[in-house]
């Protein structure tokens, strides 16, 4: 079944770009007038800011173009006040008068209930050059496919345009993307450089071809009361807590298939982390764990292979017996605030198992 749909309609598109700009205005009250940095240059304009204090505020710009077929969104971090240009960490651009794929910016329909989510198409730059789509794919973490009139693509997930914590996640996907930008152009395999610390150099190229080597599964989770298209936008900051939940000197890998790999002095941890608690999410993410738990092996220098499952919510007795007991997985689960931030519960103790 596909849930996921891209918006192509030019006025539809226009329509949505006008929505999401009034819910920017009334959330970014600071206006100031600043120069934005651009690979190609700069220009001046009206830059919204979440305060008008801080060292890293958030902020959304139009821009000061007379393009008329493009609707511009750039997105990223400043000082307010200072006179230093502000740089871009996303622009969510968008081709309003002749539909095409070439601005980052995209707008997905959830066809179960009509919801639209804001995703982006992984066109990101770093100065000059444009970082590799393929590899910042699984540097990032919440990822969907959707149906195009071009076929099947992947996008990266930023949140439901309806959603409450609609700022929130645009200030997080801006940071994420800046920071797997990074990353990545600091290494040309796609692993982080801090992860190759610790690591053998068989042990890191292992580690890269993991990357590489699964397709992404999509398409399969599933949430109570309609509201999949929320929880599959939030997916993302579910794997995060958990890599955040760790300290610096562990190494945590990646790739689009596996959620998490976390590689500590004592354990290899291996994550699968769902949104739903139903039994289909549960069964995938146990065949997730078996199919990935060879390749992880492999970059474990035989350290203990720890397999998790984490949960909005523990399933019933009997399935947590088999889970636990007779597959030898432990089940973790996480809460989620009304701002939208998770708590994982129970994993300092797994850690010190």
């Amino acid at each position: 079944m596909i849930d996921y749909a891209e918006i192509e309609g030019p006025k539809e598109i226009r329509q949505l770009n006008a929505g999401l700009s009034k819910r920017l205005r009334k959330a970014l009250t600071h206006t100031e007038n600043r120069t934005i940095g651009y690979p190609q240059g700069s220009f001046g304009a009206k830059v919204y800011f979440r305060s008008s204090r801080g060292s890293d505020v958030f902020y959304w710009s139009k821009g000061s173009f007379d393009d008329e077929s493009v609707a511009y969104n750039f997105f990223g971090h400043g000082v307010p006040g200072s006179k230093a240009p502000l740089n871009i960490d996303v622009q969510f651009n968008l081709q309003v008068v002749d539909f095409s794929r070439k601005s980052g910016g995209a707008f997905l329909r959830y066809l179960p209930t009509n919801s639209v989510i804001l995703a982006h198409r992984g066109i990101a730059t770093l100065g000059h050059g444009r970082v590799r789509k393929s590899i910042l794919f699984t540097e990032m973490d919440a990822t969907l496919e959707a149906k195009t009139s071009g076929g099947m693509a992947d996008f990266l997930v930023i949140g439901e345009l309806e959603s409450a914590t609609l700022i929130d996640d645009i200030d997080e996907f801006s940071s994420e993307l800046r920071r797997a930008a990074r990353t990545l152009k600091s290494n040309s395999n796609g692993v982080q450089q801090s992860d190759q610390q610790g690591l053998s150099r068989q042990s890191a190229k292992l580690a890269a071809r993991l990357r590489e080597y699964f397709d992404e599964f999509s398409g399969q989770r599933r949430s109570g009361g309609g509201r999949k298209s929320i929880a599959d936008c939030y997916h993302g900051k579910v794997v995060r807590a958990i890599r955040d939940g760790f300290d610096g000197s562990a190494k945590a890998l990646k790739s689009v298939a596996i959620d998490l790999t976390v590689l500590t002095s004592r354990h290899a941890f291996l994550f699968e982390a769902k949104t739903s608690a139903d039994t289909q999410s549960i069964y995938t993410a146990i065949g997730q764990l078996a199919i990935h738990t060879p390749r992880v092996a492999e970059i474990a220098s035989g350290r203990p292979l720890v397999k998790v499952i984490v949960l909005p919510e523990l399933p019933p007795e009997h399935l947590c017996r088999v889970i636990k007991d007779e597959l030898g997985i432990n089940l973790l689960t996480f809460t989620r605030s009304a701002q939208g931030d998770i708590t994982v519960d129970g994993l300092k103790k797994l850690q010190m198992c």
